[in-house]
């Protein structure tokens, strides 16, 4: 349940690197579309009334899909015209319900950072500019050091590990930027 609200970057990268190569099944509760999208093959979401649907891929292929949806109902709705509304029993109170129950589902999502996404995305680019520094460092170091075999090949291991998180703070700048760009074209 919520397995990445108390991980640091760090760990959570270590976290998905580990499911990916699981070959077990692993159920898990998120708000973090990031990691739902790099861990999950299948999406159950509890869309109300008791109903669970089943969805093939990560959190985008379940957001697309229900974005599909949304809108085929509202074409459905958009051609039913004025034949499909309920009738009452003169007090007006279906219709008052049937017209709340239309406005939740016609209202758009508005999309928007998790305090968490929020806070990364502040300071991701320094973040990725401090790594970008830290290899440039260690293949300076790496150049000094071409004499001496054992503190080489440190120095490339650590060097190694540091391009790894480099691309992982990347995919996550990428996700991150073009969920910015999203909510910003909703205003």
């Amino acid at each position: 349940d919520e397995p990445t609200t108390d991980l640091d970057i760090r760990t959570l990268t270590i976290l998905e690197d580990y499911l990916d190569s699981f070959q077990g099944i692993v159920i898990s509760v998120s708000h973090d579309r990031y990691f739902l999208d790099r861990t999950a093959r299948r999406i159950f979401a509890f869309e109300g009334d008791g109903k669970i649907t089943q969805y093939e891929g990560g959190f985008t292929d379940y957001q697309a899909a229900r974005e599909q949806k949304e809108e085929e109902a509202a074409e459905g709705s958009r051609i039913g015209g004025k034949g499909s509304e309920k009738k009452g029993d003169g007090s007006g109170t279906a219709k008052k319900q049937d017209s709340r129950s239309s406005w939740k589902q016609d209202a758009p999502k508005k999309l928007k950072f998790t305090y968490k996404e929020q806070k990364e995305w502040e300071t991701i680019e320094d973040e990725i500019s401090a790594l970008e520094d830290t290899i440039s460092r260690l293949e300076a170091e790496m150049e000094a050091a071409a004499s001496s075999y054992s503190k080489l090949q440190e120095l490339m291991e650590e060097k190694d590990k540091t391009e790894g998180e480099l691309e992982a703070k990347m995919e996550r700048w990428v996700y991150l930027n073009n969920l910015a760009e999203r909510i910003a074209s909703q205003k």
